[in-house]
């Protein structure tokens, strides 16, 4: 019941905010994000697969942001939510995304599509992000992307999930998700910054 109420406040907030919603698959996990139900994304490499991305230093700070404008083919590997259930895609505004894995992360970082200091307001960057979720695999990060029509167009991640949780995971995400607004750790993994 929980996890209705969560997804119908995320749907009035969709609402209230003006902002678009997009066509998914449906997810078979009962346990998927409050978010909604992730649609299947090229962003996302497989369980097995750590890109180079995870090992590398964190780059440097730039800003501006040299965010690449090509919208389209980000938009292409972000698995967009439905979250009003009618079946509508993203076209303009802002877009929530499902879960991506270490891969769909590390294009959107090496795309330049994302930028590595971006925060959604008090979340860990998108760079502190990426190696929980490379050093954890089957964990996921999601967010959303706004549209190149707005001068604040970007990606930024909120959530990070995982459908199945054990004790080491527990742990790191605890301690990782110490400032989250909402956590969940029972029986899945749901960090949640607003």
């Amino acid at each position: 019941m929980r996890r209705l109420t969560n997804l119908a406040v995320s749907a009035a907030i969709v609402v209230a905010c003006g902002l678009a919603a997009v066509a998914v698959t449906t997810w078979p996990d009962r346990a998927a994000p409050v978010a909604g139900p992730p649609a299947v994304a090229s962003a996302t490499s497989g369980p097995s697969s750590r890109p180079a991305l995870c090992d590398a230093e964190r780059p440097p700070s730039r800003d501006p942001f040299p965010f690449n404008r090509d919208a389209t083919a980000r938009d292409a590997m972000l698995p967009f939510l439905d979250l009003l259930g009618n079946g509508e895609t993203f076209t303009g505004g802002a877009g929530f995304f499902g879960p991506l894995d270490a891969g769909g992360l590390a294009l959107l970082l090496d795309g330049n599509w994302l930028d590595p200091d971006d925060r959604q307001n008090a979340a860990p960057s998108a760079w502190d992000i990426f190696p929980f979720v490379c050093d954890h695999p089957g964990t996921h990060a999601q967010g959303y992307a706004v549209s190149p029509d707005r001068p604040d167009y970007r990606v930024s991640l909120e959530t990070i999930w995982s459908p199945e949780i054990d004790d080491r995971l527990r742990a790191d995400a605890i301690a990782f998700c110490a400032d989250a607004d909402a956590v969940e750790t029972s029986d899945h993994l749901e960090c949640f910054w607003d």
